[in-house]
């Protein structure tokens, strides 16, 4: 799976459940790893959110659907804004979206958890120290307002930012 196309965001659903605690951990240790550009710190945090959805869909999958709920909004205003970028201008960004995922075990739960908190962290750093050096003004707005928002995705996944609930009415 490489940065810029993840396989789990071209519908390749056989990846969904492969999508695991080190999957995220690797893509989070890449975005940290050297000093990037602006783009490709763009294509890494895209790479990193299809992971951190996928990943959620396997939290939800194992008990954990109210964080679910709350990261979702997250990840459609992150994905929403990375589609205003220079570096994706000419990319359809599309959020997998698993038919139907399979549960992580029980002792991944916790990994789980602590994966998506710790990418939230490492591309919010990321996306401050990149936006310098933008070459694009869209790349650098992103960078800058979305570093903020994707803050927001570890509160979601810990619990602390019920306001992104969803209520949803139950279908009988």
């Amino acid at each position: 799976m490489s940065p810029d196309t993840p396989r789990a965001a071209t519908g390749d659903a056989s990846e969904d459940d492969t999508v695991t605690p080190a999957t995220l951990r690797g893509i989070t240790e890449d975005l940290a790893a050297d000093e990037l550009d602006a783009p490709e710190t763009l294509k890494r945090v895209w790479a990193g959110l299809c992971a951190a959805r996928l990943l959620g869909f396997r939290l939800a999958a194992s008990g954990l659907g109210r964080l679910r709920t709350n990261a979702e909004s997250v990840e459609h205003q992150l994905a929403q804004d990375l589609r205003t970028t220079a570096t994706f201008a000419r990319a359809p960004l599309v959020l997998p979206t698993p038919a139907e995922p399979a549960p992580l075990c029980p002792d991944e739960v916790e990994e789980a958890l602590a994966a998506l908190v710790a990418f939230s962290t490492t591309a919010r750093r990321r996306m401050l120290s990149s936006a310098r050096l933008a070459t694009q003004w869209h790349d650098e707005r992103v960078l800058r307002h979305d570093s903020l928002v994707v803050g927001e995705l570890a509160a979601a996944w810990q619990g602390h930012r019920r306001s992104y609930r969803v209520d949803r009415r139950s279908r009988r």
